[in-house]
């Protein structure tokens, strides 16, 4: 039930309709519906699976779709993540910067 745990935590910080679908029957019965939710989309998975193996075109398009979303995944992570972590690592190093110049000018002063 660890996952339930910490994706239950997750769904409810950003009250999406998973969050709201667990909770169709109440907050009481919410791992019931989250237990039931997990075995219909288990079930709709797998039952891809046979049609996928048997069709070649079927195939084609899921590898197609596999490589096309990890493309986009990695493209939008080093285009939006890449720059935002840069720019807080620059914006700490600045912050920092100022405290060892003072520093530094302190022992100075001292010696």
């Amino acid at each position: 039930m660890t996952s339930y745990r910490e994706l239950s935590k997750k769904a409810q910080k950003a009250n999406n309709i998973w969050w709201r679908l667990s909770g169709l029957l109440g907050d009481q019965n919410r791992m019931l519906m989250y237990i039931f939710l997990q075995g219909v989309f288990t079930v709709a998975t797998m039952a891809l699976t046979v049609p996928i193996f048997l069709s070649y075109e079927l195939h084609v398009v899921f590898q197609i779709l596999k490589v096309s979303a990890s493309v986009w995944n990695g493209g939008s992570f080093l285009l939006e993540v890449m720059p935002k972590q840069a720019i807080l690592k620059e914006k700490r190093k600045s912050e920092l910067q100022p405290v060892q110049d003072q520093s530094s000018i302190v022992m100075q002063n001292g010696s």
